[in-house]
């Protein structure tokens, strides 16, 4: 994986595009280690394309496509994946200035805020195949964080990113 941070963190320097890395990885900077086999980062829709192009020229080609995020995987180690979301750029500009920076590999990266990382997860758990997932990566980073959210802050997350179901299965933290 150090090859594929390495990789994001060249971007952001030769283009400027601001990069946050999201999922798995995201986890362990606010305390929860879950293993990933890939890698997820987040970018504005206007840097999309740009992006895909950085990922491209260094052997990256995409293999899956959805509204809102593209995979990517390289042609020689295929076992080199990373998964860019996207979101519209006045989202990205919510996100990115409460972003903390986090050394992964040895390279200052970003990743959400705990706040946001848990809003993206309850958007992400909205979806069935996910939501276990999701809910217990939400369940392990507010038992490490007790304190990090009160717990109208977190009902005001599940109100706007989740169902009430979702908000059901973190009711000991409402």
């Amino acid at each position: 994986m150090r090859e594929v941070f390495d990789l994001l963190f060249r971007i952001q320097q030769r283009t400027g595009i601001n990069l946050l890395i999201i999922g798995g990885w995201a986890l362990q900077a606010h305390g929860y280690a879950r293993n990933t086999v890939d890698v997820d980062c987040m970018t504005s829709t206007a840097n999309d394309a740009a992006v895909g192009q950085e990922l491209e020229r260094v052997g990256f080609e995409c293999f899956h496509e959805q509204s809102a995020f593209r995979r990517f995987r390289h042609r020689i180690n295929p076992f080199l994946v990373l998964d860019v979301m996207r979101v519209n750029e006045s989202t990205f500009e919510k996100i990115w200035p409460a972003a903390q920076p986090f050394q992964m590999a040895g390279l200052e990266l970003k990743v959400p805020s705990l706040p946001h990382l848990i809003a993206l997860k309850l958007h992400a758990a909205k979806n069935e195949h996910r939501s276990l997932k999701d809910i217990g990566d939400i369940r392990e980073l507010l038992t490490i964080n007790p304190h990090a959210l009160k717990p109208t802050e977190l009902q005001a997350l599940c109100d706007r990113f989740g169902t009430p179901a979702l908000a059901q299965h973190l009711k000991e933290w409402l």
